[in-house]
């Protein structure tokens, strides 16, 4: 990606990091326990990628020969994403009371805008004359006509906006053959409006973990760390069930291979998860898998919960970053960690991993070497 692009986002994102460090894995509520966090997000796919279900056919079989079982990488290690939107969203308008956190800035003065600094531009450019702002505003086109206030020198709405969104998670498997990978198990989504950001166009870089939070009955704990400025590949899709693209890194494709299982071969029971928690080092912990939801195509398809003492002791169970986090039982890859409950912290949600070779289908693929 150019470093302009990246220079640009991360002046947006840095301020908010610990907010959007939540990407690594959304909580979820039992009934009476309050969710800090909307998690039930409808699928929206990146427009730049052409639609394909090659990958999804290779991998089951469907309309080939070959009957032979498909493996993958297995993951377990952390990642960063970068990711730029499609438009400029109001993350707080106290200056501005005809808009709230959640609408979508689309022109200023008729001019359309796509980041942060075009919006600047153009306040600043107004001379502290009024200026028209079109917005989304609870579903529909708003115009709003508001004067900007001169402050330390520069002309301002009172409005706090985000074009692009960062933070960290676990990968869940790696194709060999073409780099594609897959993360998370949920979407990327908007903190206001709980909808999964609609990309312009994304990035894979490195992280370096700095501790843990624990998590606690109550209060959800999480992977700290750092994203570095490493290019690993590019980001393509965000949808439901998880961030996909294409690795470009060698060594993340070096990684052992498991075959992959179909929704049918999920079984209630004894399982493993393989997840980082210092750096570097990728471990496997005990799990059960229950409450399997053999229709779902979505992310919460069976519950989990974490059996393994010493990764409760580290980590209080699962907490935000492990999202992605590879589930294998009967020696297959069946799924991956998606969230974690507030109430109790060893207690989550697990994605099938067919839901998310289904997503990852949208994307195009180069060629096998």
């Amino acid at each position: 990606m150019k470093n302009r692009f990246l220079k640009r986002t991360l002046a947006v994102v840095l301020s908010v990091y610990t907010l959007l460090a939540t990407v690594g894995i959304p909580v979820s509520a039992e009934a009476g326990a309050a969710s800090s966090e909307n998690i039930e997000c409808a699928p929206v796919l990146s427009e730049n990628v052409k639609v394909s279900s090659r990958l999804y056919e290779l991998l089951f079989g469907k309309g080939s020969k070959s009957s032979e079982p498909m493996s993958l990488v297995v993951g377990g290690d952390v990642f960063g994403v970068k990711i730029r939107q499609k438009y400029v969203t109001v993350t707080e308008a106290k200056g501005v009371p005809a808009l709230k956190a959640g609408d979508v800035i689309l022109s200023v003065n008729g001019e359309k805008v796509s980041t942060a600094a075009d919006v600047k531009r153009l306040i600043s450019k107004s001379g502290g004359e009024s200026v028209t702002i079109r917005a989304l505003h609870g579903g529909s086109e708003v115009g709003v006509e508001v004067r900007p206030t001169l402050d330390s020198g520069e002309y301002k709405l009172g409005l706090s906006l985000r074009d692009g969104a960062a933070g960290l998670g676990t990968v869940t498997f790696i194709d060999k053959k073409t780099g594609l990978f897959g993360g998370l198990g949920h979407g990327i989504c908007d903190s206001e409006s709980g909808d999964v950001i609609m990309m312009e166009s994304g990035e894979v870089c490195g992280v370096i973990l700095g501790g843990v939070h624990k998590g606690e009955c109550g209060k959800p704990g999480e992977l700290c760390g750092i994203l570095t400025d490493s290019d690993l590949g590019d980001l393509n899709i965000n949808s439901e069930c998880g961030v996909f693209g294409i690795i470009t890194d060698p060594q993340m494709l070096s990684g052992s291979e498991l075959e992959i299982a179909q929704k049918s071969e999920v079984k209630e029971g004894e399982a493993t998860i393989i997840s980082t928690i210092k750096n570097g080092k990728t471990a496997e912990y005990k799990i059960e898998i229950y409450d399997i939801d053999q229709n779902s195509n979505g992310s919460k398809s069976f519950r989990i919960r974490v059996t393994d003492e010493a990764l409760k002791a580290i980590t209080g169970g699962i907490v935000r970053g492990m999202s992605g986090s590879p589930i294998i039982q009967n020696g297959k890859l069946v799924g991956a960690v998606t969230h974690v409950m507030v109430a109790d912290p060893t207690e989550g949600y697990g994605i099938f991993i067919e839901n998310m070779l289904s997503a990852a289908g949208q994307i195009a693929l180069p060629k096998a070497a």
